[in-house]
């Protein structure tokens, strides 16, 4: 939220909450998810940031699938109070640090952990992987099976991701 001046990130990470828990397709969220970290949407941070309106936002979750009603109460800020422990003792966490590339040993955003073990994105850029393709090798299954019965990943809630 520093970079932004419309709480931009707080209404990304609340409407990721909302609609996680409020969509039962699990495809609608990742394809929403990687849809705000493209190149032609991700907004710039800092001094060339430009607001972001909620009707984008909104707009991008009803074309990843989401619900005319979920996607129209998601970035309401619904999670305000939460976000903020979160942003303020998260930060210090050794385990979510990046453990390659040029922000080696600090948090950055996304970051991405199964089982409480670091999904490295730095690897996966430098080899041209998308967040979630790089979130669905680490898990061991194929974008065509999310969410379809019959197809689990091959980390288990015990297993570390796997390698990239």
């Amino acid at each position: 939220n520093r970079f932004s001046s419309d709480q931009y990130s707080y209404r990304v990470s609340g409407g990721i909450a909302y609609i996680a828990s409020h969509d039962n397709d699990p495809k609608h969220l990742l394809k929403f998810i990687n849809s705000i970290f493209s190149e032609r949407f991700q907004p710039e941070e800092g001094d060339g940031y430009q607001a972001t309106p909620n009707k984008a936002l909104i707009d991008l979750a009803e074309d990843a699938g989401v619900a005319d009603k979920i996607a129209n109460e998601a970035f309401n800020l619904h999670y305000v109070k939460w976000q903020e422990v979160i942003n303020e003792n998260t930060p210090e966490e050794k385990a979510l640090w990046n453990v390659s590339g040029s922000n080696k040993g600090a948090m950055t955003t996304p970051t991405v952990t199964i089982n409480g073990k670091l999904v490295d994105l730095n690897a996966a850029s430098e080899k041209q992987m998308d967040p979630l393709e790089a979130i669905l090798k680490s898990l061991g299954i194929d974008k065509k099976y999310v969410g379809k019965s019959g197809h689990m990943p091959k980390v288990t809630y015990k297993s570390k991701p796997l390698e990239l």
